[in-house]
């Protein structure tokens, strides 16, 4: 214990976020606390709250589409496997607008024999040539 009962420990949030939460650590409840995880510089901490927000009805809803334009494509993989078996009319809208196709990544060794799987997506876009 410090010394300094009014001086913020290391891991105080009021230090705010000059050292990352420790794994798994307690972190603001709530939908504020959703909002600050998932804008966190740590994308561990972005991924591993996105299945929270879901809870959180139509507004949670809206933070996993804006995962979706994360600058990281783990984090937009996390909220798209979120959203795509989803039957609310909006996700449905949204994603027809999305173009993402999951798949499922297969290494074999020379003999054929399989080593590893994974599951990916990626983005794609439409071919824009201008026929005349």
């Amino acid at each position: 214990m410090s010394n300094h009962q009014n001086q913020p420990r290391e891991y105080d949030a009021v230090l705010g976020g000059q050292n990352p939460p420790p794994i798994d650590a307690a972190v603001l409840g709530g939908i504020s606390g959703l909002k600050s995880r998932l804008a966190s510089p740590v994308v561990y901490i972005r991924i591993s709250a996105l299945p929270e927000a879901p809870k959180y009805g139509e507004a949670g809803l809206d933070l996993i589409i804006q995962a979706l334009q994360d600058r990281i494509m783990s984090v937009r993989f996390a909220a798209y496997l979120l959203l795509k078996d989803r039957d609310e009319e909006k996700i449905k809208q949204y994603l027809r607008t999305y173009n993402t196709s999951d798949f499922d990544v297969i290494i074999e060794d020379a003999y054929g024999k399989e080593n590893s799987s994974s599951n990916s997506f990626a983005d794609f876009f439409p071919n824009i040539v201008k026929r005349d």
